[in-house]
């Protein structure tokens, strides 16, 4: 069995880089932008764990292979729920 690669997602405003998102794969570091909506914001996620995971992957295809995740889970109802800092998750059973 492989080890689980480390990865961070941050959050910053990437206004300077004209990015929505960003991997540096060799850091296992995900930038996303503040502003983006919770459908964008799902999207982009995926796509730069894509890159994360794939590497060697064109543009071309990790941006099909996001949007298309991003469908899938979004036809499913999943959504970000964003909670206040130190608020408890709520239970689910």
């Amino acid at each position: 069995m492989t080890k689980r690669r480390k990865f961070k997602v941050v959050e910053r405003r990437l206004g300077k880089e004209k990015a929505w998102g960003q991997c540096t794969p060799a850091e296992g570091l995900i930038e996303l932008d503040t502003r983006l909506s919770a459908k964008r914001h799902c999207e982009v996620l995926l796509h730069e764990g894509i890159h994360l995971c794939f590497p060697e992957m064109g543009e071309k295809e990790v941006d099909r292979a996001g949007k298309l995740l991003r469908d899938i889970m979004w036809s499913q109802n999943y959504r970000r729920v964003l909670l206040q800092p130190n608020a408890k998750p709520p239970r689910i059973s």
